[in-house]
């Protein structure tokens, strides 16, 4: 871990360099059974954990990670990148290689659209994880501004 937010430097393998959200097997959720020892299995917890810290603390982090593996790093990256930004029309997050707009927990990525089960509340892409993550810490870059105005000249 480093930084003053408890950011792990850590990566994620992140699979391939379409920025789709994929890099796992396991789809970037937690498979085990309840958790292990000392592991927060409750997919609440986290996001207490947040409200209660202000910050991603170690325990946030682990928790995070926990319920969404590689996503969930992804997630915590682009949030201390401030990669979360709100327009006037929609959240976007700014990913490798595209950006994509969130909307009630939903996002209009290749992930989203083609690995996640849309039938399971728990199965979310990285972008929607951390729209989450950083309205939780107030970390959202807000801009008095129409982002679809601002889509047109990217």
């Amino acid at each position: 871990m480093s930084g003053a937010d408890g950011v792990s430097d850590e990566k994620a393998d992140g699979g391939d360099a379409t920025d789709d959200g994929g890099g796992s097997d396991d789809g970037g959720r937690d498979t085990s059974a309840g958790g292990a020892a000392g592991t927060v299995p409750d997919g609440d917890d986290w996001r207490a954990t947040l409200a209660a810290a202000g910050r991603l603390t170690p325990d946030a982090v682990s928790a995070i990670v926990d319920e969404h593996g590689d996503r969930g790093l992804q997630a915590i990256d682009a949030v201390s990148e401030s990669r979360v930004k709100q327009y006037r029309d929609f959240t976007v997050v700014v990913g490798f290689s595209d950006e994509y707009v969130v909307e009630d927990g939903g996002c209009t990525c290749k992930d989203r659209a083609y690995n996640l089960d849309r039938e399971n509340p728990d199965a979310r892409c990285w972008h929607s994880i951390a729209v989450e993550v950083a309205t939780a810490l107030d970390r959202v870059d807000h801009h008095d501004m129409w982002y679809s105005d601002v889509r047109e000249f990217l």
